[in-house]
C-alpha cells in the first residue's frame, strides 16, 4: 500500500515538471512539439569602444587611445597664405600707429610767426644803432633760418600719413585678391613714406647746420676785428654749437616710418620675397595630344 502511494506521488511530480518549466526558465526555450511558433530573439548588445576626446564636429582628439598630432583633421594652409597673413598683420599694426600721426600745423604756424618776429626785431635794432646794432644780424639770421626751415620742412616736405592710414584700414580683405591689393597698397605707401621721411631728415639737418654756421658768420661780420677776443664772447657760440650737435644727431637718427619699413622689409625677405606659387599643369586629351605648363599664383 505504501509502495503504491509513493509511486503515485512520483508520477504526479513528473507530470507537473513541464508546467513549472514553462513558467520558469523553461519559458525561454522553443516548444519542441512545434505547436508554438518560434519567437525571434534580439541580438546581444554590442560593446562600443570608448571614444576619447570626441569633438562636436566628429573629429577625435584621440584615436585608439593615442593622441593625434596638432592640426589633425584640419585643412593645411599653404605657405604663401601664412606669409600673406603675417605680412598683413604687420602692416595693420604699422598703419594703425602711423595713421594716428597727423601733421601739426599749429606748431608750424607758431614757429613761422616767431621766426618772422625775430627778423623784425633784428631790423628794428639795426635802425636804432649804437650797441644794439651788434645784435641785429644775430636776430635776423636766426629768424630767417627758422622761417626758411618751417616753410621747406613743415609745409613742403613733411608727409602726412594719416590719410594713407585711413585709406589702408578701410580697404576690404575678404578674398585673396582683396588681401593682395591691400598688401600691395600698404607696402608701396610705407616705402614711399620712408623715402619722404629720409629726404626730410637730410634737409632738416642740413638747414639747421647751415643756420648754425650762418649765425657764427653773422657774429664775426658785426664784430670789431680791431679789438682782441674776449672769452666772454664764447657765450654767443653756445647756441649755434648746440644747434649743430642736435642737427648731426638727427641726421643719423631714423624716423619712425624708416624704422618700420626696414623691419617690414627684413621680415619680407626672410619669408622669401614676393608671394608667388608655381604649380605645374598637365592636361592629357584621351583622343590624343595634351598640354603642359606652369601656373603662377601671386
Amino acid at each position: 500500500m505504501f509502495a503504491r502511494a509513493s509511486t503515485l506521488v512520483c508520477l504526479l511530480l513528473l507530470a507537473s515538471t513541464p508546467a513549472s518549466a514553462q513558467t520558469g526558465l523553461g519559458d525561454r526555450l522553443d516548444d519542441p512539439t512545434g505547436r508554438t511558433p518560434v519567437a525571434a530573439h534580439p541580438p546581444p548588445p554590442r560593446e562600443t569602444p570608448p571614444n576619447y576626446g570626441s569633438q562636436p564636429d566628429g573629429s577625435d582628439e584621440f584615436r585608439n587611445g593615442v593622441p593625434q598630432p596638432p592640426g589633425y583633421g584640419s585643412p593645411d594652409l599653404s605657405v604663401n597664405d601664412a606669409h600673406l597673413t603675417d605680412r598683413l598683420r604687420a602692416l595693420d599694426a604699422t598703419w594703425s600707429v602711423l595713421g594716428a600721426q597727423g601733421v601739426n600745423y599749429t606748431n608750424s604756424v607758431l614757429s613761422l610767426v616767431l621766426g618772422a618776429a625775430q627778423v623784425v626785431i633784428g631790423g628794428v635794432l639795426l635802425e636804432v644803432g649804437g650797441s644794439f646794432e651788434l645784435f641785429a644780424p644775430i636776430f635776423m639770421v636766426t629768424g630767417g633760418v627758422q622761417v626758411a626751415r618751417t616753410v621747406v620742412v613743415d609745409f613742403i616736405l613733411r608727409p602726412n600719413p594719416q590719410p594713407i592710414g585711413l585709406q589702408y584700414m578701410g580697404m576690404a580683405s575678404g578674398t585673396r585678391e582683396q588681401q593682395l591689393a591691400r598688401l600691395r597698397y600698404g607696402e608701396a605707401q610705407l616705402e614711399s613714406l620712408a623715402e619722404q621721411s629720409e629726404v626730410l631728415r637730410y634737409v632738416d639737418s642740413g638747414i639747421n647746420i647751415a643756420g648754425a654756421g650762418a649765425l657764427v658768420g653773422a657774429y664775426f661780420a658785426v664784430r670789431d676785428s680791431s679789438r682782441d677776443f674776449d672769452p666772454i664772447e664764447l657765450i654767443f657760440f653756445i647756441g649755434p654749437g648746440v644747434g649743430a650737435v642736435i642737427a648731426v644727431i638727427n641726421l643719423f637718427s631714423l624716423s619712425n616710418a624708416e624704422r618700420r619699413w626696414d623691419a617690414y622689409r627684413e621680415m619680407r625677405e626672410r619669408m622669401g620675397g614676393d608671394l608667388v606659387e608655381i604649380t605645374p599643369i598637365l592636361q592629357i586629351d584621351p583622343r590624343g595630344g595634351g598640354f603642359a605648363g606652369l601656373q603662377g599664383r601671386f
